[in-house]
């Protein structure tokens, strides 16, 4: 398989609680709060044409895979509660999109920890 599909969904307990805090906050603050429309966007991010079992290969896909959560998670705005939103779907839909690509390297540049970074911590 050389696709990743990267999805956001908000289960019906998570709407919920948006819901319940949206109207929390509109009694507190005196505005309501928009939430983005659909609560599940996709983006499929092919790499046949990379070779994952190079850094550079892992380190395209992952870049791939950043810009893809970024487009699904759609930032909404320069709210400080929108960011913390925006930033928790980004962390979950990349997680996830490496997760279901099951790569070594790609899960290394993911966290951090590529052989060469590795390399370099230890000397």
């Amino acid at each position: 398989m050389n696709t990743a599909t990267l999805i956001t969904s908000t289960s019906p307990t998570r709407q919920s609680f948006r819901r319940l805090a949206c109207v929390a906050l509109f009694c507190i603050l005196g505005t309501a709060q928009s939430w983005a429309g659909s609560s599940e966007r996709s983006i499929t991010v092919s790499f046949r044409d990379l070779d994952l079992s190079t850094l550079a290969g892992a380190t395209t896909l992952y870049q791939r895979i950043q810009t893809a959560a970024k487009q699904v998670c759609s930032r909404s705005g320069g709210d400080p509660i929108e960011q913390m939103g925006w930033k928790a779907c980004y962390r979950r839909a990349t997680t996830e999109a490496v997760g279901k690509v099951n790569n070594p390297l790609l899960t290394a540049v993911h966290s951090g920890r590529t052989p060469e970074i590795t390399a370099m911590l230890s000397k």
